[in-house]
């Protein structure tokens, strides 16, 4: 039995859309599975390529790159869907018959993804604005959660484990939990609490495969011969998995819980709500005491923060050499945008904003900028002017919101190189397209 989402259309009949490949158990119950679908081979949501979402070159990376790159697909809050390689086998079953249009947000930029400017390029956007998207991705959590502690459960009381040590090959165990203990008590290699662990066979496997290839667990160093590997992991302490390395994530059972999400509220009802003219006849419409909890806004090099955006930009002068105005001045109001994105995330993965040369750490940044000099935008080079930059680095970022406290003048640059056209959208709330909110999608 599959994922079933039961749709029903204008003339009163049901149809169905299944998520390819099985969400449920094999037939063998002795023998649960590790995942909801092979996440292997994934496809493309458009064409044929596939990747392997278990690679550690980051396979699921690669395939959200592919779908930007090559076919303008962006997928939302993509670290929100419980099992990726099953969002995208439905989606791809679904593109198979129908226009993406009818699903994603659509929206024309004046640039291909690559930077180079094009006039009227369409990008897609699938989020869970749509409601089908929003009820498939509430399945997938509630399948992939039952899944797991069904998983976590079988491990802990099946008695047919047999592998060998993976130091000393005299000893067996009958059971995870067992064979988990022993790497820790005997060797000292720490995976983690039994109790605590999922997938452990495909755990055991990878630390397995790394052990023979001579690589560290924990800083992935490659060394010339096991005697050597294991000294350096004796003498550093890195008889450990890195707890930084988000690979391991999927062998945590604590990552699988499921998280608060707010209802879904249908169209109408959000349009009706955000409605300038909605009024309440019991509520006091005086609010000039109200006084809303400060925003600060912080620093684009540092951790300084400050309520008020001119005290900011008077520190990044004063600390940084960093006149903002000055460096944004005659720029559209979506190519500053760019700027402060561009300039978080040099910061964050620590390169510089001038150069592009990278450093190991935020103190060596720091001096490179002062002594070079290179608390400065190059205008004239493309590096920050890419479409990547139209999303923030952080989330509420309150540097941003002061934007539109520029110059109107400047805010409404109506250059064609400056300008994202917004597609318009044919649709209209009916009680059709109602029948496609969230309350009447029933998941069998």
């Amino acid at each position: 039995m599959g994922t079933e989402i039961k749709q029903t259309s204008d003339d009163g009949s049901s149809s169905s859309s299944t998520i390819i490949g099985p969400l449920n158990f094999t037939t063998d119950s002795s023998i649960p599975p590790s995942s909801l679908v092979d996440e292997r081979t994934v496809p493309c949501i458009f064409c044929s390529k596939c990747y392997d979402f278990h690679s550690v070159d980051n396979g699921a990376d690669q395939y959200l790159a592919h779908l930007y790159l090559v076919h303008r697909l962006i997928v939302g809050d993509v670290k929100e869907i419980a099992c990726l390689a099953s969002y995208c086998y439905y989606w791809k079953e679904k593109f198979r018959d129908e226009p993406a249009e009818k699903y994603c947000s659509v929206m024309l930029l004046n640039q291909l993804p690559d930077g180079t400017s094009s006039r009227n390029e369409k990008y897609f956007l699938l989020s869970d604005v749509e409601p089908l998207d929003y009820e498939l991705r509430q399945r997938l959590r509630r399948e992939k959660l039952d899944l797991v502690l069904t998983r976590h459960q079988f491990e802990r009381t099946d008695r047919n484990f047999q592998r060998d040590c993976l130091y000393c090959r005299d000893y067996r165990s009958d059971t995870r939990p067992d064979f988990v203990a022993h790497l820790y008590s005997k060797h000292f290699l720490q995976l983690g609490k039994p109790e605590h662990l999922v997938f452990v066979d495909e755990l055991i496997e990878l630390v397995q495969d790394k052990l023979n290839r001579l690589i560290c667990l924990f800083c992935e160093k490659v060394f010339k011969d096991r005697p050597t590997l294991k000294e350096h992991m004796r003498k550093k302490g890195h008889k450990r998995i890195n707890p930084d390395n988000h690979y391991y994530d999927r062998f945590f059972l604590v990552n699988y819980r499921l998280k608060e999400r707010p209802a879904y509220v249908p169209i109408a009802q959000r349009k009706q709500e955000s409605s300038v003219f909605q009024s309440d006849d019991d509520s006091d419409s005086d609010w000039s005491d109200w006084n809303g909890e400060e925003q600060r806004t912080t620093c684009l090099f540092c951790s300084h923060s400050a309520a008020d955006i001119g005290s900011v930009k008077g520190h990044m002068v004063a600390n940084h050499s960093f006149d903002f105005d000055q460096s944004v001045a005659g720029m559209s109001f979506y190519q500053r945008v760019k700027v402060v994105n561009f300039v978080r995330r040099q910061m964050h993965i620590l390169q510089c904003i001038n150069c592009g040369e990278r450093f190991g750490d935020y103190e060596t940044l720091c001096s490179h900028l002062s002594t070079v000099g290179h608390h400065r935008l190059d205008k004239e080079s493309s590096a920050w002017d890419q479409p990547e930059y139209f999303f923030p680095t952080y989330e509420d970022d309150q540097f941003l919101c002061h934007l539109e406290e520029m110059d109107e003048d400047e805010l409404y640059d109506t250059s064609e190189d400056s300008v994202v056209i917004s597609e318009s959208v044919n649709a209209s709330i009916n009680i059709d397209a109602e029948s496609l909110s969230l309350e009447n999608f029933r998941l069998n």
